[in-house]
């Protein structure tokens, strides 16, 4: 290698002549061997062959003498007469100032060799010079790509101090090039010099070329949209040149097309997402062992109907159809008499039981009554086709709605009320579970509580009460984890803070809880664990708590402030219209579309034809996002974080958002982005 170098640097046509040959060769067949570390030579040799290409900067000039003897130059952009006029000699020292060039653009693929190159400032200038070339000459188009490949695999090993740098200011003059492998290798070139420069660079480059580069992305050119998209991102990297740009660059067109490309080239995959979805939110729960309790309204509307209305009304309050679900016969009948049981000593008569079971096909029309034979050869009697509801049905197709208040321990009981209508569950907790501290009263003066119905009568509750975790108000009462004395009206908080129409529970008829044991009672005096006891003429402060469905939100010690809690708790309650009427004998809504063509939430719900489509883009061989969109998303972020990003990105979350639930790959990012738009916004306020 050592004598290709000194054949290189001797200049004789024969040497150079095999030694550029070989070289070409083993850099295109064998590029692994070309080492310039191991040659110390072979690389200077090559960079003053490539120095000495300023010579050819007039190769495509044609020159002739007019009639009145005055020299005359023209440029021959066809290089036909270049080609004439050029002496053979020229043409062979052009040819092997290429090969050195080719040569050294291969070598440079390797990252060794283009960190050895990136130390030799004589290489840089060498290739400034090469780029300084005139570029409507023909024959210096194949140079002006090599020199362009080889500052590409050179400049990550750059520090340029300065927008004065001669290398950055050749490769900026390429910037409004028409050539698309020019415009190509130069944005590539600058956005990789540009990463470890610490200064702002790109702030000298001209604002009219931000905007060509801003158009360039709408091409449907996948290489030269990617180029662009690097350059923008380091662009961009510089809030101050957001700014800085004025009207000269439409950012919130950008920003549009930003958002488009997020799901560039996305592929869909409808079918592994549905089963994958479907099995989670189509996947049904068992159905209750019993039929739900009925509250004592419900009850009482039911006894002013005569038979068998009566019997096909607590059918569809108590079951609801459900093609796989079946009940026992016995266990139906069984239910029925159980619960109007007591009022048929009253005088009431109830429906024969082979009657009520030919009657339930009148209150469910898909139901039916069949013998099955079971493996033992008995035979099983059942009603196929229903299946016992989770919650109580009104009559006028409303669904109750249940409190889920847990207990706190073993010993105090769970509460089982359900209400017609969410208005009256809340105001039950805020009476019941969550009362506001009044001061105490004497006894004969306290309100009872309005209590939930319950389907068993029972005497009424006595003064101290437990009905969660025994926690003791400075009046010596607790209600279900929070202290109190419980007041006829509530003290700043009201069920009208849920909904603006609140009225009142209904007066239905309703029945007391059960009264506590003396165990019960002399465990609602004590303190409850885990809470400071104060002597006992200092009166503790009252400490509320939620135990909607087990929350330990505020556990273990409470919170002093009740309307925290209470908001807390609004977002455990079901929404308005969950207790919506439903029409008998259905057990789901039609399937319905939006104008878009997808699937609305109630009906994705509850279709069993649910197809969700994931666009998953491009990912690298780690299964992370990769290429145009998470280079897209990455100069939003960079956008979000400029003095002009809430008014770029204002009013696009939900777009973004939409994005981030089909396109798993860029999820994070666009979560990271959200983040950045939200923490902006804040900081502007």
């Amino acid at each position: 290698m050592n004598r290709v170098a000194l054949a290189i640097r001797s200049n004789l046509p024969d040497e150079l002549d095999w030694a550029l040959q070989s070289l070409v060769r083993m850099s295109f067949e064998t590029p692994d061997d070309l080492h310039f570390d191991r040659y110390p030579a072979l690389a200077p040799a090559l960079v003053e062959k490539l120095n000495s290409a300023d010579q050819f900067k007039d190769i495509d000039t044609f020159s002739f003498q007019a009639d009145d003897g005055r020299m005359i130059t023209t440029d021959d952009d066809l290089g036909l007469f270049g080609a004439s006029v050029a002496t053979e000699k020229v043409r062979k020292q052009l040819d092997k100032v290429l090969e050195a060039a080719l040569v050294l653009r291969n070598a440079a693929i390797n990252p060794e060799n283009a960190r050895h190159l990136s130390r030799s400032q004589v290489c840089v200038d060498a290739l400034v010079k090469c780029l300084a070339l005139p570029s409507d000459r023909p024959s210096l188009v194949e140079l002006r790509q090599y020199c362009l490949d080889i500052v590409e695999a050179v400049a990550l090993f750059l520090r340029p101090t300065s927008s004065q740098d001669s290398l950055f200011r050749a490769l900026a003059g390429y910037l409004s090039s028409d050539d698309r492998g020019v415009l190509i290798s130069a944005l590539r070139a600058i956005a990789r010099l540009v990463i470890n420069a610490e200064t702002n660079l790109l702030q000298a480059v001209d604002r009219k070329i931000v905007s060509r580069i801003c158009a360039l992305i709408l091409l449907d050119d996948e290489e030269l949209l990617a180029v662009c998209l690097d350059f923008l991102y380091q662009y961009t990297a510089a809030s101050e040149n957001i700014e800085l740009t004025g009207e000269a660059v439409d950012w919130r067109e950008l920003v549009q097309q930003l958002i488009r490309l997020l799901l560039y080239q996305a592929q869909e995959w409808p079918q592994k997402d549905a089963r994958m979805i479907g099995s989670m939110i189509l996947e049904k729960k068992p159905p209750p062992a019993q039929p739900p309790e009925l509250p004592n309204d419900l009850v009482y509307e039911l006894l002013s109907f005569p038979e068998p209305e009566r019997a096909t009304q607590w059918m569809r309050a108590c079951f609801e159809e459900d093609a796989e679900g079946d009940v026992t016969q016995i266990a139906l009948w069984k239910a029925y008499e159980s619960r109007f049981e007591e009022f048929v000593k009253q005088g009431k008569k109830l429906l024969p039981a082979a009657d009520f079971i030919k009657n339930v096909t009148t209150a469910f029309r898909r139901a039916a009554a069949m013998v099955v034979t079971l493996p033992g050869g008995q035979q099983k009697f059942i009603i196929k086709g229903i299946r016992p509801r989770e919650v109580p049905m009104s009559l006028k197709g409303e669904l109750y709605v249940k409190c889920q208040w847990a207990p706190t321990s073993p010993d105090s009981p769970k509460c089982t009320g359900a209400y017609p209508s969410i208005k009256d569950m809340y105001a039950h907790i805020l009476t019941v579970h969550v009362p506001s501290a009044e001061p105490s009263q004497p006894p004969a003066q306290q309100s009872a509580p309005p209590q939930p119905a319950s389907g068993t009568a029972s005497p009424s509750i006595p003064a101290p009460a437990t009905n969660g975790n025994g926690v003791i108000s400075p009046a010596g009462q607790a209600t279900n984890g929070v202290p109190t004395q419980v007041a006829g009206a509530e003290s700043g908080v009201a069920a009208s803070e849920l909904h603006e129409n609140t009225v009142p529970p209904t007066s239905a008829p309703t029945v007391a809880e059960p009264a506590l044991d003396s165990t019960a009672e002399e465990s609602a005096l004590q303190p409850s664990p885990g809470l400071p006891a104060g002597p006992p003429h200092e009166p503790q402060p009252v400490r509320y708590f939620c135990h909607w469905n087990g929350c330990t939100r505020f556990s273990p010690n409470g919170d002093t402030d009740r309307r925290k809690v209470i908001s807390h708790i609004k977002t455990h309650i079901p929404d308005a219209d969950h207790n919506k009427p439903l029409a008998y004998n259905t057990h789901s809504p039609p399937l319905q579309t939006t104008a878009s063509g997808t699937l609305t939430l109630d009906t994705a719900i509850l279709s069993q034809n649910v197809v969700l489509v994931s666009k998953s883009t491009m990912v690298d061989e780690h299964g992370e996002a990769t290429g145009i969109p998470l280079t897209s998303c990455l100069i939003l972020r960079n956008i979000a974080r400029s003095e002009t990003g809430k008014r770029l990105l204002s009013g696009l979350e939900t777009e973004l958002i939409g994005v981030a639930a089909v396109n798993t790959p860029l999820r994070n990012y666009i979560a990271d982005l959200l983040d950045v738009i939200e923490e902006k916004r804040r900081t502007i306020e």
